[in-house]
């Protein structure tokens, strides 16, 4: 055995950083998988999309130090739950699961990422907050403002997230960067919410991107014990990330988000816990892992900008 010790390589998940035996104690980080897609209107397959990204993270052709220069390897344990069980016939038992491992989640007190799924699944994480009474503020990146009250005769559409959380309590607002697909009624709606709208054409308007975001954080005045960064993949231009449930093409590129994703980080680095999620990866459509790799870069670039 011990030839095979000495000539086996064992590779690890995300540079040793990303383990499923971390301690409640060890662990200051906290990552659960949502392999839902119940709700999807177009092309169904995001429920495949958090195994994958743990493939990608195995592949090692990366390294974990940031544009930043910060070394996630020296600061991060993170502790990988696993993904919740999806009961793919009952979407309402579904998100009650979720909301029930996010709660736990938040009992940490510490920073979590939620790897989707369609958007659905952030229903879920909006209960979650509810049931712990933290009044959550939400920055929604998104192609798409999710504020119908129906598709296809269903309230729980992924196309009806943001009106969901926007109904909840709990909810403190919300900011949607990047949409560029939406309805009047929807536009009318988020008026009458008080939810603030960033177009694409807004975003890409910007001189700077991560400064806007930088700022913007800055300036708004939190009253919530609670953010949530919601990122949608579709968001991204087609030609950064093809495998998407619902494309849309003239998006913004991964340069633009991740200066987005750092402004937002940076901006509210300091008391308050952040949690985020990305969703909508469906790898059924990924031609050459370019949707998931670009996630990868996605992941380091905002965990180097989430260590003080």
């Amino acid at each position: 055995m011990k030839n095979l010790e000495f000539v086996c390589h064992k590779p690890e998940m995300f540079c040793g950083i990303l383990k499923t035996n971390w301690s409640i104690d060890e662990a200051n980080y906290h990552l659960l998988g949502v392999p839902l897609d119940i709700s999807s209107t177009y092309r169904t397959g995001a429920r495949f999309g958090p195994d994958h990204i743990r493939k990608i993270l195995l592949s090692e052709n990366f390294e974990c130090v940031s544009e930043s220069n910060k070394d996630l390897s020296e600061y991060y344990r993170i502790r990988d739950w696993g993904n919740v069980g999806i009961i793919s016939t009952n979407l309402h038992k579904s998100l009650q699961f979720v909301s029930e491992g996010v709660f736990d989640l938040i009992g940490t007190n510490q920073p979590f990422l939620i790897l989707g799924g369609d958007h659905s699944s952030v229903v879920g994480v909006g209960h979650a907050f509810e049931k712990a009474n933290l009044p959550t503020f939400y920055f929604y990146i998104d192609a798409h403002l999710d504020l119908y009250n129906e598709v296809n005769e269903s309230s729980s559409s992924h196309a009806c997230t943001l009106r969901r959380l926007s109904e909840l309590e709990s909810f403190q607002g919300a900011t949607v960067l990047g949409y560029r697909d939406f309805s009047i009624d929807q536009l009318e709606y988020a008026k009458a919410c008080n939810i603030e709208l960033f177009s694409t054409s807004d975003l890409l308007h910007q001189s700077d991107i991560y400064q806007f975001a930088l700022n913007y954080t800055k300036n708004l005045l939190l009253k919530s014990k609670r953010i949530h960064i919601s990122v949608d993949l579709d968001v991204l231009d087609p030609s950064f990330a093809p495998a998407v449930g619902n494309p849309v093409g003239a998006g913004i590129s991964t340069r633009n988000l991740i200066g987005l994703l750092r402004g937002l980080f940076e901006g509210l680095s300091g008391d308050l816990i952040i949690s985020w999620d990305i969703v909508e990866f469906n790898p059924l459509y990924d031609q050459s892992d370019i949707t998931a790799f670009n996630i990868l870069k996605i992941l380091i670039e905002s965990l180097g900008a989430q260590i003080l």
